[in-house]
């Protein structure tokens, strides 16, 4: 399965470079472009992916235009204001599913026991942390670099090459609005944007950084 930015996506990303916005936002499922009258938005959306179980999902970095003015909620954070976008790449993963197994008893009791030391540990409750805990089985999610040997080596009908979003690079530091490892949402930790470049050398390595 292929879920790429067609060609309007395309030139809509391009503009983006040519003018830059005049804020961007963050509010954990989306990151969004402010041009005051209308903007653009990268949003994680959940897509059927190709997978040998019954069902598996693909998260795509969905790139929309939308014709009216963003406003802010509670839960929204300013990443930056009035800067220029020096360089920018779409980013494309290579996704593909183990085949589903049940989980032995042991495996059950460790997970459950795992997670309730979690929970002890950190002294919040993690409800869909607990939920997963609980199940009798699973498949794992492995993603790849498009262009590595093992994602060649994967059946073209459990193959999923995806658009997760894009890589921007302002004042020579790097906004990663893009899905890692196929996880919902756009997961920031003190509410840490920015990252040098020496710190993506992992993250180059799983994804495919094509410039705009």
């Amino acid at each position: 399965m292929h879920y790429l930015y067609n060609i309007t996506e395309l030139q809509h990303i391009r503009y983006l470079k040519i003018c830059p916005p005049r804020k961007i936002w963050w509010d954990f499922t989306r990151y969004i472009f402010d041009y005051d009258d209308f903007f653009y938005q990268i949003e994680c959306v959940s897509k059927k992916a190709d997978t040998q179980n019954k069902s598996g999902e693909a998260i795509i970095g969905q790139f929309d235009k939308l014709f009216k003015p963003f406003v802010p909620t509670q839960h929204t954070k300013l990443v930056c204001e009035n800067k220029a976008i020096e360089q920018l790449y779409v980013v494309r993963s290579f996704l593909y599913f183990t085949t589903y197994r049940e989980y032995s008893i042991i495996e059950r009791v460790y997970n459950q026991t795992k997670q309730r030391i979690k929970t002890l540990a950190t002294g919040k409750q993690d409800p869909i942390g607990d939920l997963l805990s609980k199940t009798i089985g699973g498949c794992q999610m492995i993603s790849y670099h498009p262009k590595s040997e093992e994602a060649k080596a994967i059946s073209l009908d459990y193959s999923n090459l995806i658009d997760v979003g894009l890589l921007i690079q302002i004042e020579q530091k790097c906004l990663k609005a893009f899905v890692e490892k196929n996880s919902y949402g756009f997961h920031v930790w003190n509410d840490k944007f920015f990252f040098e470049l020496d710190e993506l050398i992992d993250t180059a390595r799983q994804y495919d950084f094509l410039k705009v």
